[in-house]
Formats: structure tokens, C-alpha cells, sequence
């Protein structure tokens, strides 16, 4: 639920934010950015405590980010709204155990988002300006993971209220679901693709956790890769589903079993693949470009977690943090 991003118009200099990430370096969660002349500095003023990007605003140079705090009665999760201009982090929403999986709606109005401040786990939608909280579900089974429809109209998330985790589809203001999986193992972590009329899921399924794709209305359930054999091996793994910017391209993240993750990108159309990277390190979370010629990725390669890009083909790979500590989670500006 982690969407790319849109920066308010303005200045496009060297010094302007590339993407922000989280890292270790400092002993701490904390965000970073780096710009577009690969300058990598923290963001001023972040107020303590675990912070964890989750994407950029659509209307404003603001992150949206979820801060995680110890307690005595054990972590909570507050979402952050953190000027790129410095200035104090402001938190939006309820503090709770769980306040996680945010999404933005297109026009940055809105935001939905998961939280157990009244239940196990129930999806709400608020303001952008944290005013206005308005609970969308109400399942003791739980309900998780919203995904905000590229035209803003829906939310897709996942809930166990029929027995196992399947995808539904809801309105945006709340409203009856519609049940868009059907399966006795678990189908979760919905992905839209950028036109609004599929919708990319892991799957348990067949055995192993592996990316589906589905029509918005249901139909046309289908693997995103390995179509016409009857059964796949059980040893593989597949997550971190990301659309390419067209939508004629999945990257994600491909486990065998006893070997290193490796990033892989699917052609949604014909089925196929192609492994951008050879495994030799540890390489996942892969993430477009919004121009869709490059993807950034987590890797272990160089002994130490960073970040890295590479051309779209696989080609071109640079480096983009070497500092001692943990890089991860890399969430680019869109412009």
C-alpha cells in the first residue's frame, strides 16, 4: 500500500529529493533522502522513535510515514505527516497497536488506512489534515491492507470475514464489499494496476506464496507467470509485487528455496519472465521509477544493506548508499 508518488510543482534542482528510504545507520528507524545529485541526508526534525516511509504526498511535499513507538504496554503506530522542509513531523489519526498500510487517495484528499484503535483491525479513511476520521469496516475477523483505486472510487483490502483472507472491493466512502477472491488458502496484499481494471495478489494457493492477477469485477483469475503448466514447484517463493508505470510489467521478489531473493519483472500480457539479478546477493523490494525506465531495490551484495538502481532491463546498476547501517524500503518522488 505503499504507492508511488507526486511532489507538489516547484523546484527540480540537484538538491531536490530522488526518493526517501528508511535506515539504520543511526541506531535508530529513521528517513532519509536522497536527492537527484546523490546527496543522501536525513530528514530534518523527525521527532524520535521508529519512522517508516510509506509514500509521498499527491497534493503537497509532504511523506506520509507510520512512527512506532515503545510503550509499557509494547509498541504503537501513529501515521506522521513529515515536511520535506524540515520542521516537526504532525501525527494524523488514532495511536494504537496497529496504524499501518496507508493509501492515498489520487487527488491527496484523503487516506485510507488499517488500525486496531477499536478492534482487532478495521480499515478507516480521514483527511488528509487528520480531521475527520470515519471507521469503513466492522468484521472481529479483521480487515487489513486498503488500496485506493487509481480513479478513487474504491478500496480494495483483504479480510478473513468468510473464514480465510480473500480480496474484496468496497466504495471509497464505505459501503458493502464485494468479495473479489474465492479460495480455502489465503489471498492478500491487493496491488492495482495503474488503469484500475486488475488487480495484482499473493497467493497460497498452489502451495507456495505466488503473485495472481484478477480482474477489478473478479473474473479472469490467472497466475502472473508459469501459465499452462497444471502444477509449479513448492520451493519458490514470489512477493513485493510492484506495477511498472504502463501496467505492462510486474517487478517483484523471487525466493527458491535455500538461495538468495532475487528481483524478477513478469510481462503481464504473455506471462513470462526475466531475473534482473543474479543472486549471487540478497536483492528485494523492488520499486519503479515513475518514468518506468529504472527500478530501485534493497540488496545485501555489499555486505551491508543498501540501496541500489538499475535500468529496467537490468542493466546499469549503481549503487546509491554506502554508509555503514541498514538501507530499505525506498519509496520514489514522483514528479
Amino acid at each position: 500500500m505503499l504507492a508511488l508518488v507526486v511532489l507538489a510543482a516547484g523546484c527540480r534542482g540537484a538538491d531536490e529529493p530522488e526518493m526517501a528510504f528508511v535506515s539504520e545507520r543511526a541506531g535508530a528507524h529513521e528517513i532519509r533522502l536522497l536527492t537527484r545529485s546523490g546527496e543522501d541526508r536525513p530528514l530534518a526534525a523527525t521527532g524520535g522513535g521508529g519512522l517508516f516511509p510509506i509514500a509521498f504526498a499527491p497534493a503537497g511535499p509532504e511523506l506520509l510515514a507510520v512512527r512506532v513507538v515503545e510503550t509499557e504496554s509494547g509498541p504503537e503506530e501513529q501515521l506522521m505527516l513529515v515536511p520535506l522542509a524540515g520542521g516537526k513531523p504532525r501525527p494524523i489519526g488514532p495511536l494504537a497497536a496497529r496504524a499501518r498500510n496507508a493509501s492515498w487517495s489520487p487527488d491527496g484528499r484523503w487516506i485510507a488506512f488499517e488500525s486496531s484503535a477499536e478492534s482487532f483491525r478495521d480499515l478507516y479513511r480521514m483527511d488528509a489534515d487528520g480531521k475527520g476520521v470515519r471507521r469503513l469496516t466492522d468484521n472481529r475477523e479483521g480487515n487489513f491492507e486498503p488500496e485506493v483505486s487509481p480513479d478513487g472510487r474504491s478500496i480494495a483490502f483483504v479480510s478473513s470475514r468468510d473464514g480465510d483472507a480473500e480480496v474484496y472491493v468496497m466504495p471509497a466512502a464505505g459501503g458493502p464489499a464485494r468479495r473479489i477472491t474465492a479460495f480455502h488458502k489465503d489471498d492478500w496484499n491487493p496491488r492495482w494496476s495503474p488503469d484500475g481494471r486488475r488487480l495484482a495478489f499473493l497467493s497460497s494457493r498452489e502451495g507456495s506464496d505466488r503473485i495472481y492477477l484478477v480482474n477489478a469485477d473478479g473474473s479472469a483469475t490467472l497466475r502472473l507467470t508459469g501459465r499452462g503448466q497444471d502444477t509449479l514447484p513448492t520451493n519458490e517463493q514470489e512477493m513485493d509485487p510492484a506495477w511498472s508505470p504502463d501496467g505492462r510489467q510486474v517487478a517483484y521478489t523471487f525466493r527458491p528455496r535455500g538461495g538468495n531473493p532475487s528481483i524478477r519483472v513478469a510481462d503481464v500480457a504473455a506471462g513470462t519472465w526475466r531475473t534482473l539479478s543474479d543472486g549471487r546477493g540478497k536483492d528485494w523490494m523492488p520499486t519503479w521509477s515513475p518514468d518506468g525506465r529504472y527500478i530501485a531495490f534493497s540488496s545485501e551484495r555489499g555486505g551491508d544493506t543498501d540501496l541500489y538502481r538499475m535500468r529496467a532491463d537490468g542493466g546499469g546498476v549503481t549503487r546509491l548508499t554506502e554508509a555503514r547501517g541498514a538501507d530499505w524500503l525506498p519509496r520514489w518522488v514522483r514528479r
